[in-house]
């Protein structure tokens, strides 16, 4: 079996001449999702892949999707975090 990591994923779409298709960002969001989250370095190496322009219209779609997954994600933990500070008394 082979095991393939972000980063080898991301570099293969990105050498290829071609824009990444829909099914190529499929993979790549399924390499991300695999824990359930996204980290911030897949989310930098998203954006960098992203930024590069080597996706086609619906691939963009499907990974800024994740983007905005990222954001929510980060929201969500720093909520937490104040209401666990509010709850020792550390607040404002």
């Amino acid at each position: 079996m082979v095991v393939k990591t972000l980063s080898d994923a991301l570099k293969e779409c990105l050498q290829d001449s071609h824009k990444a298709s829909f099914y190529e960002a499929k993979v790549v969001r399924e390499l991300i999702l695999a824990d359930g989250k996204v980290s911030a370095q897949e989310r930098m190496l998203l954006e960098e892949a992203l930024h590069k322009d080597k996706f086609d219209e619906k691939a963009v779609t499907l990974l800024n999707e994740l983007i905005l997954r990222a954001d929510l994600q980060t929201l969500e933990e720093n909520r937490k975090a104040l209401k666990e500070q509010d709850k020792k008394g550390h607040c404002c």
